[in-house]
């Protein structure tokens, strides 16, 4: 075996919301959707080949939700393509640390996306902040 599709699940607390936010704000390409009572309340969206499951918090799962955590390494070529995405949907960033230079994008509910920078002695808030053609 040397093929696994695997997908990480967040929880949040409206799915709806967090379906608008993930497909128009953040710029995924919604996959599939589950609903309940004609609500979105499972769907999956995908970036990149990057695929992601979003799940509608309920009583006994509402603690996980703002829990999420995904760490993706980038390399030059990565980075750049995923700057002109941050770019073309003007979504919000930040440079932190996780043990190294990290990107950090939120969701709504807090879940969060961290990239991994190459290049650890570039000044990555500048570098970020410049428009890509």
């Amino acid at each position: 075996m040397n093929d696994l599709h695997v997908r990480a699940v967040y929880f949040v607390s409206d799915a709806v919301r967090a379906l608008d936010h993930y497909t128009r704000d953040l710029g995924f390409t919604l996959d599939w959707t589950y609903e309940e009572q004609g609500r979105a309340f499972v769907f999956q969206v995908s970036l990149y080949n990057f695929q992601l499951i979003l799940n509608q918090a309920e009583e006994n799962t509402r603690s996980r939700v703002g829990q999420g955590r995904i760490f993706m390494g980038l390399n030059e070529e990565q980075l750049d393509v995923m700057c002109r995405h941050i770019h073309a949907h003007r979504i919000a960033t930040r440079v932190t640390w996780w043990g190294r230079q990290t990107l950090q994008v939120s969701d709504q509910d807090g879940n969060d996306f961290y990239f991994w920078l190459p290049n650890q002695g570039q000044n990555w808030e500048e570098e970020l902040a410049r428009p890509r053609a």
